[in-house]
């Protein structure tokens, strides 16, 4: 049996390029070959390739606002494009592998529309080829994408036992814990930071918070695991030795949240690897942080800390479940400087009732500190409280969804390209 598993195209005005790689996929296709199925990754997003497309009509909105011939450091965005391969370039290499399961990441909500139209043509050339769609957005929208797309299977949640099971495969037991991903089935080259091969992995999965913009829960549940630091190490090693990466990602929700266990990381990392980047980009929880865990942090290779404060107005901390607070960014962000650390701080812009005068005090206190600041553009995140139906494809950043007459999309905009401007005129773009 042979299994295709592709990470799909996307259509929007930007794309983040270190952040395409294909984790999930190397997961599953690992636990695959581990129960002795043939499987080849089709990861359409790189080699990276752009083509400009006209606006979806939804967004006819966005003209007032993004120009593709404006310069500096305020511009935002101008076209809109595909990133990716064409569904025909898809087709043919379907063709050449020649699968009986076609497995298609649908993680993004935002971005179902080139997934659908996707499957209605893998479909319509391969009526006899089974089509599986996982990740967050099949876990959260299953029953509507199955009465759209009535040939596919859908599987929630964590995919490694679910598409195993689903297979039939010889060994249907996955254990995250003690799993040693596989990373042969990418070209490795394909993905570089500072002019070297990166790669992305996950020692956690899981989150014991309850932040109400939050999807993580939705799909790894709020208990923690935490894979065994031997497994770390192994797939560290493989990827160091084999594929010659030189920069580590964790793309943990909350790497540092079990002190000891994140101690032992470091520590076996320290005394393995003299020579690597690490990066958190998906960020640190504050609370967890201190001066002796960030001084150990350095000395394993972390130079960059993304932090994410979403707002210095504390009553929202609080009502947003956020478990930190204004003197404890201070304490961190104060020791993190002290050590040498370039540090970006997020927040959020647009959130629910918020308004101007809102943003202003948060980017007043962020201002106070030598950091990039980086503004997220609030949308309602699908499979949590704050999403109220709004159609799939406004939920994404570069729509500036909401636009409530308390704060307008016009004053939303404005803040986004001064909070560019401040970082312009600070060198840290």
């Amino acid at each position: 049996m042979r299994v295709l598993l592709i990470q799909p195209p996307i259509e929007d005005f930007y794309i983040t390029p270190i952040r395409t790689y294909p984790l999930n996929l190397i997961y599953l296709a690992s636990a695959l070959e581990a129960a002795g199925i043939e499987v080849s990754i089709l990861d359409c997003l790189n080699p990276l390739t752009r083509r400009t497309l006209a606006y979806p009509k939804a967004f006819d909105y966005l003209k007032a606002y993004y120009d593709p011939n404006e310069r500096g450091p305020s511009k935002l965005f101008g076209h809109y494009y595909r990133f990716g391969l064409s569904d025909e370039a898809i087709l043919q290499r379907i063709k050449a592998f020649d699968p009986a399961i076609i497995g298609i990441s649908a993680n993004f909500t935002t971005y179902f529309d080139t997934v659908e139209t996707l499957c209605h043509k893998i479909n319509k050339a391969f009526p006899s080829t089974k089509i599986v769609l996982g990740g967050y957005h099949a876990t959260v929208f299953g029953k509507a994408i199955k009465q759209g797309l009535p040939f596919v299977d859908i599987i929630s949640g964590e995919g490694e036992a679910a598409l195993l099971n689903m297979l039939g495969g010889k060994d249907s037991s996955f254990s995250f814990e003690i799993f040693i991903p596989d990373h042969h089935l990418i070209t490795p080259t394909l993905y570089q930071m500072h002019r070297q091969n990166m790669s992305a992995l996950v020692a956690s999965r899981g989150c014991v918070k309850a932040c109400t913009f939050c999807t993580v829960s939705t799909m790894y549940g709020r208990s923690m695991r935490w894979r065994t630091i031997e497994s770390i190490m192994a797939e560290m090693r493989t990827l160091y030795d084999t594929h010659n990466v030189r920069v580590f990602d964790f793309e943990d929700d909350n790497l540092s949240l079990n002190r000891a266990w994140f101690v032992a990381l470091l520590t076996a990392i320290i005394a393995k690897f003299k020579d690597i980047r690490l990066y958190a980009m998906n960020g640190l929880a504050l609370e967890t942080l201190d001066q002796p865990l960030l001084k150990l942090m350095w000395q394993a290779g972390f130079r960059n800390l993304n932090l994410s404060l979403v707002t210095a107005q504390e009553s929202e901390q609080e009502r947003l479940h956020r478990g930190t607070n204004n003197t404890i960014f201070d304490r961190v962000v104060t020791e993190a400087k002290s050590i040498g650390f370039d540090v970006t701080v997020y927040f959020i812009l647009g959130l629910p009732d918020q308004t101007a005068t809102d943003i202003e005090e948060t980017l007043t206190f962020l201002y106070e500190y030598d950091v990039l600041v980086a503004p997220s553009v609030f949308y309602p995140p699908p499979g949590t409280p704050l999403y109220n139906n709004e159609p799939w494809i406004m939920c994404r950043s570069s729509a500036f969804a909401l636009n409530p007459s308390t704060f307008p999309r016009s004053q939303q905009v404005k803040i986004f390209r001064r909070v560019r401007e401040m970082n312009a005129s600070l060198k840290r773009i």
